[in-house]
């Protein structure tokens, strides 16, 4: 989940996602427990190697970093999966609801075991959503925070009880790095930080980690589907982006994926090496967007925040710092997101004029000293705040200080580890911050429902006029399955997000990928491109 996107990434509610601190689930060099000794490793097999920035010394569900959502489809799985728009069977089969819509009921699939040899049934997907439901980071993914009960029907038939209907039941169940089955073996009670280790139904074993180095997964000769290509991956530790960028050029790994590790700049570095290719997904991916504080004093004032939107050149963030390749943003949403393709009646466009305007009206005066504008004594400056995880977030920072700057608007940029990123935002220490929109399965829901306690939005709704009755229809299209309201209620809720300023979308997040082209033939992206998928992997002819 990021933000990640997220949260995000992350997104999810992605304020719930970043919660707890993630914390270390092994050391040393060291097989992964009986797992392990399930895998087919072989020496002199077919070997991928990619990198990341961030150790996997835990993949727990909830708390996984967006640069590790390269690894989430090699070992885990879910009951569903988001295909083109639409739920797809997973782990289960198929499901059904109650007529009232109270009731979820999902077949499974029969021969399927984690990589320990536990059966996957019934009774492992209670205990692994009774756990889920107890821990309160799950608040915002109402397929769980609404669970009543779960009740095994029989080895293969499992019914979630709900005390209300909501139109996103099924979509929830869709993140596949949250909503993933694990063994019940690594599972330990109130423990919701950690598990005893990495063990789902995927198509390969969390096998190796030799830590500050790499993991290696090998695959599940056990897999209920079709094979994979390669024996082994092994996921290299290398933080910096440049040292990344070197080891595809000098062969030391064969891929990088994915906007949580590669910038613009790294994108075109990488494909002008001799021996790498590039590939952009033609799927938009999530929303680059930022939070204007109306709580703080320096954007109390509606026609001060109008002013920022209008002195932000979106199409200098597309072209300066994407390549052209994400699209400026006028909604938050991108087109085709159910519920979400909802335009502005006005569109604050690019207009330093106006922008300037503005805060004449407002009282902020140019000091022709400083060029920075004063009222009363106070200089107008802003705190922006951002996630200095993700790799292209400093640049975008320095850029939307620069452009304020010209209408005498000061900006002190601080880039934050990830919590104390989250936890200061949703306090409401800053003026402006990143908080990139949900992934299409959970958008727009899972973007407004942290909002009513855990996102940076949460400060500016507690005293924007309005935002009582905001929060209301929040908690509304959360105990509803009628599509008509559901429609009525995002209208409403994106028409104030826009008048209020509250989002400013920037550009549509792509997602890429760079490879070495003696090694690998082309990749076919998912309509989930955020996600890596081996199976869309092309391996090079002799390869």
């Amino acid at each position: 989940m990021k933000k990640m996107g997220w949260l995000k990434k992350v997104s999810l509610g992605l304020g719930a996602v970043m919660l707890l601190s993630i914390l270390t689930g092994c050391s040393g060099s060291s097989a992964a427990g009986k797992a392990g000794e399930e895998g087919a490793g072989q020496e002199g097999g077919k070997i991928l190697t990619m990198a990341t920035g961030h150790e996997i010394n835990t993949l727990f569900p909830l708390n996984m970093d967006p640069q590790n959502n390269i690894t989430t489809k090699l070992c885990y799985e879910g009951l569903v999966n988001y295909v083109n728009g639409e739920v797809v069977p997973g782990l289960a089969e198929s499901w059904k609801f109650s007529q009232d819509g109270t009731q979820l009921t999902f077949f499974l699939k029969q021969g399927v075991s984690f990589h320990d040899g536990v059966p996957m049934n019934a009774e492992s997907v209670k205990t692994q959503f009774e756990y889920a439901k107890a821990n309160p980071n799950f608040r915002a993914i109402k397929a769980v925070a609404n669970l009543e009960r779960v009740e095994v029907k029989d080895d293969y038939t499992v019914t979630f009880h709900y005390p209300s209907p909501y139109f996103a039941y099924m979509t929830d169940f869709c993140y596949p790095e949250v909503m993933i089955l694990v063994s019940p073996q690594v599972i330990e009670k109130d423990n919701f930080q950690t598990m005893k280790g990495v063990i789902g139904t995927g198509p390969y074993i969390y096998k190796e980690i030799v830590n500050g180095q790499y993991v290696r997964f090998v695959r599940n000769e056990a897999y209920w589907g079709e094979k994979p290509y390669y024996d082994e991956v092994i996921v290299k530790f290398i933080p910096d982006s440049s040292s990344r960028l070197q080891a595809l050029k000098n062969g030391e790994v064969d891929l990088i994926y994915g906007s949580a590790l590669l910038s613009w700049d790294d994108y075109e570095q990488a494909k002008a090496l001799p021996n790498a290719a590039g590939q952009v997904s033609d799927y938009d991916s999530e929303t680059r967007n930022l939070v204007l504080n109306g709580a703080g004093e320096m954007l109390a004032d509606l026609k001060v925040r109008e002013a920022v939107e209008y002195a932000i050149d979106k199409k200098a963030v597309s072209q300066g710092l994407t390549y052209g390749h994400e699209t400026a943003a006028d909604q938050l949403f991108p087109e085709g997101i159910p519920y979400g393709n909802v335009k502005p009646d006005q569109v604050r466009s690019y207009d330093q004029a106006k922008a300037r305007a503005l805060l004449d009206e407002a009282g902020w005066v140019v000091n022709q000293a400083t060029g920075v504008r004063e009222k009363g004594g106070k200089t107008l400056g802003l705190l922006f705040t951002y996630d200095s995880g993700e790799v292209m977030n400093k640049a975008l920072a320095t850029l939307i200080k620069s452009q304020l700057a010209e209408v005498g608007i000061h900006v002190e940029t601080v880039g934050q580890e990830m919590y104390t990123w989250w936890t200061e935002g949703v306090a409401g220490n800053y003026d402006i911050t990143i908080w990139n929109t949900e992934q299409p399965y959970t958008s727009p829901h899972n973007f407004f429902t942290p909002m009513l306690d855990s996102s940076p939005h949460t400060v500016s709704l507690a005293v924007l006029p309005g935002g009582g009755q905001f929060k209301s229809l929040i908690g509304e299209f959360q105990t509803t399955n009628d599509p008509e309201r559901v429609t009525e209620i995002f209208a409403e809720l994106l028409s104030y997000s826009h008048e209020q300023v509250l989002n400013l979308p920037l550009t549509y997040v792509k997602d890429m990928i760079v490879y070495n082209k003696d090694r690998i033939g082309g990749y076919t992206f998912t309509s989930t491109p955020m996600f890596f998928d081996i199976t869309r992997l092309q391996p090079a002819q002799g390869s």
